[in-house]
């Protein structure tokens, strides 16, 4: 019995691991526009504005996941492409001193760098016999 029970429980936990990352670009965007909101006191038009950016931007960022075509350092440089894209426009939408908050937001964000590509192994030379 006690198997049974710990193994359902480990079957739930599991599944709701998978469920909680599969947020959709709607739910993604409302998360990131109240963080914003919070963070920068953000009028409701620039909510209206900031939350079609952010969601055009999860889109994008998803429909980038997907693409099984690139490789992850065309991915990585894709996404950084549009996470610039993005701050873009959203700094257009604040005011002097919101665009401040929002630059030290940005410089707060944890950096995701491109993978270094990789180099083929050179074989290696044998070492030159001793004594000559």
């Amino acid at each position: 019995m006690k198997k049974l029970f710990l193994t359902s429980i480990s079957l739930l936990f599991a599944l709701t691991l998978t469920f909680a990352q599969d947020k959709s670009p709607e739910d993604k965007a409302k998360e990131k526009v109240a963080k914003l909101t919070e963070k920068l006191t953000l009028t409701d038009e620039q909510q209206t504005s900031i939350y079609d950016i952010v969601l055009e931007h999860a889109k994008a960022k998803q429909n980038l996941k997907a693409d099984g075509t690139q490789s992850a350092e065309a991915k990585t440089q894709a996404k950084n492409r549009l996470q610039e894209t993005a701050d873009a426009q959203i700094k257009d939408q604040l005011s002097d001193e919101q665009k401040s908050q929002y630059d030290q937001i940005i410089s707060e964000r944890p950096k995701k760098e491109t993978p270094a590509p990789t180099t083929p192994a050179q074989p290696m030379q044998p070492a030159p016999p001793m004594g000559q």
